[in-house]
């Protein structure tokens, strides 16, 4: 299909300066132009400049400029192909998530459909001094697509915000980038997101160079670099690569105010940064260092969310007598830490991993203790734990100090639960003497009826045998009336009646 040309062509003639410039002698001769009256009607303006109506090939979008390189008709336009350019780009560049049209504002500001009508004076100078204000990004985007082609893993979001300067930019961006490139940045770049995953990809297989000039430029801020919700994981892949000479850099860094270390573990971020470096400390020697530095803060660290995490990985993956600081700390303040919610998981770690004399002193502590330990929200936990170590020594040990108190433990909501645990997991003989207790008691009808010990009468009749089993149905019998009109009473006798059955 032919399609009409235009009567009337802008006449050419070879430009003497840049056609980026926002002088306003663009494409005049020699930098000549005949001055306009600004009182003149917009008609005589239009035919001072020569500029027909625009037509354009079917099948271009709507905004098309058209150019020497699309036909020989039309408005040859100097900078060649605008609407071809914002097609192609647009769509290419989403390949690998720059987003073309986000980045050149300025130019998304002039609406290429306004221009149906042909382009005036005011309008032919708006679209140049647009062009011309993003020529540089033009042709760093071109680089980029160019290094697209040659670096499949480069990623462009990233190109824009790690704050190298335009030289830099398009010095670097013909070539992958390497660590050395970034000499000076390293701190800054590892606390921003973008720039974190950058170093981290650039970190994948360092050269002791690279292991080295990180190291320089973030030793004496690892403590902060360590609490920071992004930097965490730049020195996480650092202490996987270090050497031993390394480490200690970055131990003694760490430990030289203990406070620091501390408040690291704290740290929501900052403790999986001390676990990761302890996971790679084999130096008993730097591992003491740490130990030292964690020993004046250890009760701290149990009693909280984020630091009992590093405490316990230090209670299950070391020797008792490297963690021996830690242990003396916590038997100190034992029935703090016991009645904890973080810290109550700490001592049950304590009592199973320690050795020797700091655990007679944490197993004395808790005992001492156990009566109130055993009604405490979290204590019970600690107590229970004890019992499940089906240590017979230690679980005598226990339930001689609770001696005395079963009936009122049996009605307590948590203290139930130790009850039970002592019943069901400490054996034949220490379950005898817990239900002749109970059974003997002033009080014994009224366990039959309660929320809470209801549940340790059912676990009693489950274990019990001989004498001890004789006089729970006794005195299950004697109550038979007030239970059947009781909701916790009812449990008991549908108990009691599946094991006769059974027995029978």
């Amino acid at each position: 299909m032919e399609y009409p040309k235009n009567t009337h062509f802008l006449p050419y003639y070879p430009q003497t300066t840049s056609s980026f410039d926002s002088d306003d002698t663009f494409g005049y001769p020699f930098g000549q132009r005949e001055d306009i009256d600004v009182d003149q009607s917009l008609s005589e303006v239009f035919s001072m400049l020569s500029v027909s109506p625009a037509s354009f090939p079917a099948g271009f979008p709507v905004g098309h400029v058209g150019s020497s390189g699309d036909s020989d008709d039309g408005f040859g336009y100097p900078f060649g192909g605008i609407g071809n350019m914002e097609s192609f780009r647009g769509y290419g560049c989403r390949e690998f998530g720059f987003d073309f049209e986000s980045n050149f504002e300025s130019r998304s500001n002039f609406d290429f459909r306004n221009l149906s009508g042909g382009f005036g004076y005011d309008n032919t100078r708006l679209l140049l001094s647009n062009v011309s204000e993003n020529a540089d990004k033009q042709l760093l985007f071109q680089r980029l697509c160019d290094f697209k082609k040659m670096n499949g893993c480069f990623d462009s979001r990233n190109f824009f915000k790690v704050g190298l300067t335009k030289g830099q930019s398009q010095h670097n961006v013909m070539r992958p980038w390497c660590l050395r490139q970034f000499r000076g940045m390293i701190y800054n770049l590892a606390k921003d997101q973008n720039g974190c995953r950058l170093l981290q990809s650039l970190f994948a297989r360092p050269t002791l160079e690279d292991i080295e000039m990180v190291l320089f430029e973030v030793v004496d801020k690892i403590a902060d670099l360590m609490k920071d919700q992004f930097g965490n994981y730049l020195v996480q892949k650092l202490v996987a690569v270090c050497n031993i000479q390394q480490k200690m850099e970055l131990v003694l860094s760490l430990t030289r105010v203990p406070t620091n270390i501390i408040l690291v573990c704290m740290s929501p971020h900052g403790t999986r940064a001390v676990q990761r470096l302890l996971e790679n400390l084999s130096d008993p020697t730097q591992v003491m260092l740490v130990m030292n530095a964690l020993r004046c803060g250890a009760v701290a660290l149990a009693t909280d969310p984020n630091g009992h995490h590093v405490i316990q990985y230090c209670l299950v993956n070391y020797h008792c007598d490297l963690n021996k600081p830690i242990l003396n700390e916590i038997a100190d303040e034992c029935y703090k830490v016991a009645t904890d919610r973080s810290g109550c998981c700490v001592l049950q770690a304590c009592v199973e991993r320690s050795r020797g004399a700091v655990r007679t002193r944490i197993i004395t502590e808790i005992v001492t203790n156990s009566v109130h330990l055993a009604q405490d929200p979290f204590g019970n936990y600690v107590l229970q734990h004890m019992v499940g170590l089906k240590q017979p020594a230690l679980t005598a040990l226990l339930v001689r100090q609770l001696q005395g108190n079963f009936v009122s433990l049996s009605c307590n909501k948590y203290a139930s639960n130790v009850v039970e645990k002592c019943l069901n997991e400490a054996g034949e003989e220490v379950s005898r003497r817990i239900i002749l207790e109970l059974v003997k008691s002033p009080d014994s009808s009224l366990l039959l009826v309660n929320p809470f010990a209801n549940f340790v009468i059912q676990s009693a009749l489950k274990v019990s045998k001989g004498f001890a089993q004789d006089s729970l149905r006794n005195l299950i019998s004697k109550n038979t009336m007030i239970m059947r009109s009781n909701l916790y009473g009812k449990k008991i006798l549908d108990k009691f009646e599946k094991k006769k059955v059974k027995n029978a």
